[in-house]
């Protein structure tokens, strides 16, 4: 799910910057970390976009998505972060989809908003 919000650093540039002091912080923020060497690096970045990826679990909490997922039994993850099936754990959700255009759009809102109504824009 992670990978499904990706954003061009064009409309995160578009969307978030104009949003007054946060705007700015935010896009510098990412801009000084994009250059971090361990970053360029990530094979999941290209030059021209960014994933958002903790986004998902965001979303989740405004729109559960009630039919988009399968119960599966949680798996063990082990100290080198590997998942070991157990089929013994307390079943979780995995996400077959997310909407991360209602995602993304409500973060662009709640930055607008937040910088209109503190005057930062």
């Amino acid at each position: 799910m992670y990978e499904t919000m990706t954003v061009s650093l064009a409309e995160l540039e578009y969307r978030v910057r104009p949003c007054g002091k946060i705007g700015a912080y935010l896009c510098d923020q990412l801009e000084e970390h994009s250059r971090e060497d361990i970053v360029r690096k990530n094979p999941y970045r290209t030059g021209e976009t960014w994933i958002l990826g903790d986004n998902p679990a965001v979303g989740l909490l405004l729109f559960e998505h009630r039919f988009d997922f399968d119960w599966v039994p949680a798996p063990l993850i082990t100290s080198d972060s590997t998942y070991v099936p157990l089929g013994t754990d307390r079943p979780i959700r995995v996400y077959r989809r997310i909407d991360s255009r209602l995602i993304l759009e409500d973060l662009y809102a709640k930055l607008a908003l937040f910088a209109q109504k503190h005057h930062t824009v």
